[in-house]
């Protein structure tokens, strides 16, 4: 079974000091990904790109380059013709910035996955995937090519392929969108060398972050998780940590559905931040928590509102100042000025980026909790 990675990484260039660092820190994700899979003894390791430093670097490891360079890319033509291109019999697909901390373990338990007698899918999430290998190769011809790679692992399966999900681990759960991911990964000393580096080069404090990392390797801290909250956070929390959490669970899936994009979030706990203000909503939390994680991207599309991405990422870092909507600047404001740890970020927060702190805490205390 002849197995290939295929890897994409790209987009447009970056238009402020900010994007420059968020770019450059992809792209060190980027390389160590094609090191490891290079590692695994794969028969081709493909890096779909249009930035040519990057694309030099990863051919100096050993990567075949995908040129997306062009006026009119879309991610599954792109796709179809590198897997083509490839001549693999398995393909195993994902972004530069996805599963930062996959490893040698992972990569061998897809491949064995792949060689299932029946045509096979394998995703490491249902909703919205950032890893996606199948067997055969040619099934990918089948489906429309999609836009993006949230649905790949759907449009696969509604050829007849049998599903695979990857075991829940922080591993195959945690990919990096926000600055925030990129403080977890961080904080955490993993992932790959190249990435360590350039997030010790970026500076960015952690303060609030490890503050509220800590805070989970207490006993029997309350502990807020507000945004998209799936089951297996609140399961590894469970069986693993002395942690009471309170829960605020809304809108999963809101990309996926197309919700965001329609103007359809609907979250209770904005109206309720907007009806309280944000100063008062967090003073409450303040009194019934010892830290909180906030995946904001819930309240910030709340009844069509709409929000860029600079004042997002600048919000996560609680640069205030540097916010341009009010209502983004004074919420953020209001966070900083809570009594307790509060992180600000996607959705991340609270699946991946908090499993990857919930390892972080377990570790801290010895061991999983004893029942």
């Amino acid at each position: 079974m002849r197995t290939a990675a295929i890897i994409f990484e790209g987009g447009p260039r970056a238009e402020n000091p900010l994007q420059e660092t968020l770019t450059g820190l992809r792209h060190a994700v980027t390389l160590d990904t094609v090191a490891k899979f290079c590692a695994a003894g794969l028969d081709q390791v493909v890096l779909a790109t249009n930035h040519p430093a990057l694309a030099e670097a990863a051919a100096r490891l050993g990567a075949r380059i995908f040129d997306t360079r062009g006026d009119r890319f879309h991610f599954g033509r792109s796709l179809v013709q590198a897997v083509r291109e490839s001549g693999a019999d398995a393909v195993i697909y994902l972004s530069g910035a996805a599963l930062p901390l996959i490893g040698q373990e992972e990569i061998a338990w897809i491949r064995d996955a792949l060689r299932r007698d029946e045509p096979t899918v394998v995703v490491n999430n249902v909703q919205s995937v950032d890893l996606v290998a199948w067997r055969p190769a040619s099934r990918l011809e089948r489906v429309d090519p999609p836009e993006n790679d949230n649905i790949l692992g759907w449009r696969l399966r509604d050829t007849g392929m049998e599903r695979v999900l990857l075991p829940n681990s922080a591993a195959v759960n945690f990919d990096l969108d926000t600055p925030t991911d990129y403080l977890i990964l961080a904080l955490s000393g993993k992932g790959g060398p190249r990435a360590q580096a350039a997030l010790r080069a970026a500076g960015w404090s952690d303060a609030r972050l490890r503050a509220a990392a800590d805070v989970l390797a207490a006993e029997l801290p309350e502990v807020a998780l507000i945004g998209r909250v799936g089951s297996a956070i609140m399961e590894h929390f469970n069986r693993n940590l002395p942690v009471r959490l309170r829960v605020f669970s809304e809108e999963r899936g809101m990309k996926a559905l197309g919700r965001e994009a329609a103007g359809l979030v609907r979250s209770v706990v904005g109206d309720l931040i907007e009806d309280l203000g944000p100063e008062r909503f967090f003073a409450r939390l303040g009194e019934t928590c010892d830290a909180a994680f906030f995946d904001t991207r819930v309240l910030f599309a709340n009844r069509g509102r709409r929000v860029s991405e600079w004042d997002r990422f600048q919000s996560d870092l609680g640069n205030v100042e540097q916010i341009g909507d009010p209502f983004v600047r004074a919420f953020t404001r209001a966070a900083l000025e809570c009594p307790i740890p509060v992180v600000l970020g996607g959705h991340s927060v609270v699946a991946g980026g908090l499993w990857v702190l919930a390892d972080r805490a377990i570790a801290l205390r010895g061991g999983p909790m004893r029942f």
